[in-house]
Parts: structure tokens; sequence; C-alpha cells
């Protein structure tokens, strides 16, 4: 059932990580440490290996990485992801490792026939060598910067990783989320959640527009269903967290910053239902906290078998970014003699 879990990593010169090693990574996994520490970059690293299963993929979602995380159209982004004064980067697990180097290419280079039709007008640029387990291949950086240059090559995409970053999930891509879990028949599972989330609610229902997918909510004291986007943050983000499991069956989920719209008092029943979907979409988690009442739940409900807190902190003495397993004793611990939880 875990046969595809990842249970080591190493990343090197990604962002802010010169030389970052983790051992004995579960199920879920949940991350926490002071703010700019690199929590949301280490999902990143994770996102750009778990979804690339060849060379080309990669180069995708290295775009889709940054018109994600940029939010500006191709013409400005910048290949902000190589740690300063760095060229190569390494993201490794125990059964898969992708490279990626920055160099300048001159006169003469073979690049891929679908980025450089007339090699007699090759000039001097700036490329990408990007290797998945040893398999590399060169991608100018002015082409592999435009949406363009991947629409006629047919990707090999990996449907069963997911990305829920830290603002409010847009109703349409929470819609395209529950078609997932539509088709696994597991709109049951949803409802018997969210009515632990709010006994309110009876129930998740679609309605198709000529353009678009609405999501409205039934509640036991209305007639009618109501919107999904007339009712709080905390439902859309709980909404979208469970779909996204689904959708990530038997593959990887990752959630920036998981507490961001719930209220506290809903955090254990969050992490609840989180280990519950994970273990039957045998989905692995890798998700962000910078709330230590969040990560107070977390280590209430985990099950020591499929469950793992890492704490990010700078070491004093190398100055690099680093992580550290805590059990659920040393986490107690930490959290009630004011540890090194979260960013304050």
């Amino acid at each position: 059932m875990k046969s595809h879990f990842i249970k080591n990593i190493v990343i090197e010169n990604f962002k802010c990580f010169q030389n970052l090693q983790i051992e004995g990574m579960e199920r879920v996994n949940l991350i926490g440490g002071k703010n700019n520490i690199g929590k949301t970059a280490f999902l990143e690293a994770i996102e750009l290996l778990v979804s690339s299963k060849e060379t080309h993929d990669l180069a995708a979602n290295i775009y889709n990485l940054l018109t994600r995380r940029q939010n500006q159209d191709s013409s400005d982004l910048l290949l902000d992801f190589i740690k300063e004064d760095q060229r190569q980067i390494k993201i490794s697990t125990e059964s898969k490792q992708c490279d990626i180097s920055l160099n300048v290419q001159s006169d003469g280079v073979d690049f891929e026939p679908e980025f450089d039709e007339e090699r007699e007008n090759i000039i001097p640029t700036t490329s990408l060598s990007l290797a998945i387990n040893g398999h590399q291949k060169l991608f100018p950086v002015e082409k592999l910067l435009r949406p363009t240059a991947f629409l006629m090559h047919q990707f090999s995409k990996i449907d069963k990783v997911n990305f829920i970053d830290s603002a409010k999930t847009e109703e349409r891509d929470i819609a395209i989320l529950y078609g997932s879990l539509v088709d696994l028949d597991r709109e049951d599972f949803l409802n018997d959640s969210l009515r632990i989330f709010d006994d309110n609610i009876i129930s998740i229902k679609q309605r198709a527009t000529k353009n678009n997918v609405i999501l409205k909510i039934k509640l036991k004291e209305r007639q009618t269903p109501v919107l999904l986007s007339s009712l709080g943050d905390g439902i859309n983000r709980y909404i979208a967290v469970l779909c996204a499991i689904w959708a990530s069956k038997e593959g990887f989920l990752l959630i920036d910053e998981v507490e961001n719209g719930i209220h506290y008092t809903n955090y254990k029943k969050l992490w609840e239902i989180i280990f519950q979907a994970s273990a039957e979409a045998n989905c692995q988690l890798f998700i962000t906290s910078h709330s230590k009442e969040c990560i107070e739940a977390f280590n209430e409900v985990q099950l020591e078998d499929n469950g793992a807190y890492f704490e990010f902190y700078k070491n004093l003495k190398t100055g690099m970014i680093t992580a550290s397993k805590r059990d659920s004793e040393q986490l107690e611990y930490a959290l009630t003699h004011q540890g090194r939880m979260r960013g304050e």
C-alpha cells in the first residue's frame, strides 16, 4: 500500500537550501518552523520531483511553478529557484533523481528539435540542462519560459500530484478536484466529513451552467442549497483539502499553511479526517503550518507509524537550513516549553 511513498530526500541548491537531508518521512508529514525558513520551498522541490516523469515534464512543471508563485505572464518570469551563486540543483529520493543545471550555450549546441528548428541560426544563449534519473536534455531559457514551447509535446502528465497553496482555493479548482472524488464514488465520505466539521451541513452539490460548474451546499436550515462562495473560508479550505486527497489517490498532495481560514477549534477534526482520508486513498501528504495550535492538534491525533513532524531551522554553526524530526514526546515537550515551532 505504501510502495510509492518517499522516505528520504536530499535537496541541494534549490532556493534557500544548500544541502537539506531528511530521513524517516511517513504518510502524513507536517513541516513547521519560523517564517521564511523554506517550508514552501520544500513543497515546491517535492512537487517538481514527483510530478515529472520525463525531462519535458520537468520543463513544463518549472514553468507552472514560476507562473503560480510569481503571478506574472511569461515575459516577466525569473528563474529564482536556484540558490544564489550556484548553478546546479539536485533533488533526489531513494528511487528518483532530478538534476537542473544553469549554463550558457555556444554556437553549435544540438538543442531539442521542437525548440530549435533552424540549427544554423543558433546563437549563444542561457539554457537549463534538465535530467530525470540521468536522462538529460537542454532547454533554452527564453523558450522554456514560453507556454507555446510545450504545446506540440505530449506530456506524460502525472495527475495524482496536487498542490494546495496558502491562498483561498478558487471555486473552479475545487470543482475540478471534486470531479475526481465523484469519479471515485466518494461523495458520501466528503458529506460525512463535512457534517463532522459543521453539523448544519447536509451535503455538497454540483450545478452545471453553460460555461462553468457551480458548487452549492445543502444546509439543514435552508430549503434550497446555498452557494459555496457564500460560506466562510473555512468550509472552502476544508472541502479543497479533502477533495485534493482523493484527487491524489495513490499519489502525493502538498498543502501550504493548511490552517488558513479554519478556526483553531476545528484543527483536531481537520487532522482526524486528513489521517483517515489519506490512509484510504493511500496518498502521501506534505503539509506546512506556522500555527502552534495546529501543530498541537496534529500531535494529538497522529499515529506513530503514519505521521511525522519536522522542524526547519537555520544551523547557527553552518548557516544552512536543516530539519529535525521530532517524535510525539519531543514535540509535546517543545510545544509546552516554547521550543522552535512557529514564526512569531
